[in-house]
């Protein structure tokens, strides 16, 4: 056999291999072979705006604020997608729940406001801000920073760009001005290809107060981050690998760790921090049934939502707490609880539901 002869065979062998190995992810991306066994809530439906996709809730105050925007004016583009299309939108959960209602929040100097992922920052002193993730119309990705006043109404306070958040997601602010933000795709090669091939051309941005750095690359689809009560842990979303990444941080220099990743089973999305310390995570149980809901309204996307633990002193024992084959809410993407309730956000659709879960009491 000849050594031409012999390097075809191996070249046919690796890119077989290869075939495989993307197929294998994108199976495994797609959750095609997992069966949905639904787990059922008493729910009930609030009225929203077009894609609330992402909520924070104040606990201490009992207000939750809501990142809204109609993702599918932007998908079908022309003249409205250059308009401002979103807002900041806030429920006070002191009311009875069956009087919840969203109202729109002033913010101020943002001309173009698409907002996307949010995080709300408490200081020792109870001094309060919300970061917002925002897509313009004209210009690069950035963050907004509004502080939160006494009464719950934000003020505008400051606006971040960086060439190294490039496509953000979401944000998570660990002091007024410094954050962790999600960058959900690499520069290249393009989107689509990335996510077809279930790339690791994601990353995590850590913003200091006066610069960026990368704290996390290497990321499949990063999605949602968020942080443990203490400070001392970050969690991050990879939608494409189905796992929950967790990190173990630096307070004082922001550095972080890996120190374990956990696989959800489902398309992770945004996360929730409970006062307990453990973790709601939305998620999209079929991707594909999501892609085509993205692309047809009517088209139902799988919902779920799981409960992490807190750890890592106690064992980790994920469970599904919602599963709905999409009737109900389609491409849930954010789970937020308060008291026995919890309020769930879906990307495209005008609508916020609310469940009965389990009461998720604070630690002893």
């Amino acid at each position: 056999m000849s050594s031409g002869t012999i390097v075809l065979k191996f070249l046919g062998i690796v890119l077989i291999g290869t075939i495989l190995l993307i197929g294998f992810r994108f199976v495994r991306a797609a959750n095609l072979l997992s069966p949905l066994d639904e787990v059922d809530r008493a729910c009930w439906t609030l009225e929203a705006p077009a894609g609330p996709e992402d909520l924070v809730i104040d606990r201490a105050r009992g207000f939750a604020y809501v990142s809204a925007t109609d993702r599918r004016i932007l998908m079908q583009g022309g003249a409205d997608s250059d308009r401002p299309i979103g807002g900041i939108y806030r429920i006070d959960l002191k009311e009875p729940s069956e009087n919840w209602h969203l109202v729109p929040m002033k913010t101020g100097a943002v001309a173009s406001f698409r907002p996307h992922g949010i995080g709300l920052f408490i200081a020792e002193d109870g001094q309060r801000s919300l970061s917002v993730v925002n897509h313009p119309a004209n210009g690069p990705d950035e963050v907004v920073v509004f502080m939160v006043d006494s009464k719950g109404m934000l003020e505008y306070h400051r606006t971040i760009s960086d060439p190294l958040m490039a496509d953000l997601n979401d944000v998570q602010p660990v002091g007024q001005d410094s954050f962790y933000a999600t960058n959900d795709h690499g520069t290249t090669p393009s989107t689509a290809l990335q996510d077809f091939l279930v790339l690791d051309r994601a990353s995590l941005v850590y913003f200091d107060g006066a610069r960026a750095v990368i704290a996390a690359g290497d990321l499949t689809y990063a999605n949602g981050v968020n942080v443990s009560p203490d400070g001392e842990e970050i969690y991050v979303a990879e939608t494409l690998d189905r796992r929950l990444r967790i990190y173990r941080r630096e307070i004082a220099s922001g550095v972080l760790e890996l120190s374990e990743m956990l696989m959800l089973g489902t398309g992770v999305d945004n996360i929730d921090v409970l006062e307990n310390g453990d973790l709601l995570v939305g998620g999209h149980a079929k991707i594909l049934d999501f892609a085509g809901h993205a692309e047809d309204a009517t088209a139902l996307s799988p919902s779920q939502v799981v409960l992490v633990p807190r750890g890592p002193e106690l064992p980790r024992t994920v469970r599904t707490i919602y599963l709905n084959d999409g009737q109900e809410i389609s491409g849930l993407a954010v789970a937020a609880g308060y008291g026995d309730l919890m309020l769930m956000g879906p990307v495209f659709d005008s609508k916020i539901l609310v469940c009965k879960q389990e009461i998720m009491l604070p630690p002893e």
